[in-house]
């Protein structure tokens, strides 16, 4: 079969995925979006990297900021996934509504997740229409009573 835009993502939305929201801070506004394409890099140092969409608003402030926070999702936080994905939803005041608490890095940690992995930007690697961005862990938490929120062909689940 011909590898056309829709044959290609039918074929990777069949790999189920945890669902994470990015935070960051540019200009003294908070913001964030989710993102799929996150996994870990290395162990020592500790890596991690996501996969940023290079012609979205968020690509060049977390480039040019330095730092982000990767907030993985929990069982039941679908809206939350969908209101960060939204290009119609005001991220700063959804941020400001949660009543995030801050980190390390001064950056919100949106509540009730399942962890939090606070990252300097180590690289931003070109990958054709996005950037591999790699991020120096310095903090990290986690919530061992909670489920994942996963997402597989287009729809959330849970284990």
């Amino acid at each position: 079969m011909k590898i056309t835009d829709e044959v290609f993502k039918n074929a990777l939305s069949h790999f189920p995925s945890g669902v994470t929201v990015i935070t960051y801070s540019h200009l003294g506004k908070n913001s964030g979006l989710t993102v799929s394409s996150f996994s870990s890099l290395s162990l020592n140092p500790p890596l991690v990297l996501f996969c940023l969409q290079k012609n979205i608003a968020s690509h060049d402030p977390i480039r040019s900021e330095g730092k982000f926070v990767i907030n993985i999702l929990a069982q039941g936080q679908d809206s939350l996934s969908n209101q960060f994905a939204s290009g119609k939803t005001d991220k700063h005041a959804l941020i400001e509504e949660l009543n995030c608490k801050k980190g390390e890095l001064d950056l919100p940690i949106l509540p009730n997740t399942l962890s939090y992995i606070e990252c300097e930007v180590d690289q931003f690697v070109d990958g054709g229409d996005h950037s591999i961005v790699i991020g120096r862990v310095v903090s990290a938490g986690a919530d061992d009573t909670q489920r994942p929120l996963l997402y597989y062909r287009r729809n959330y689940y849970s284990i």
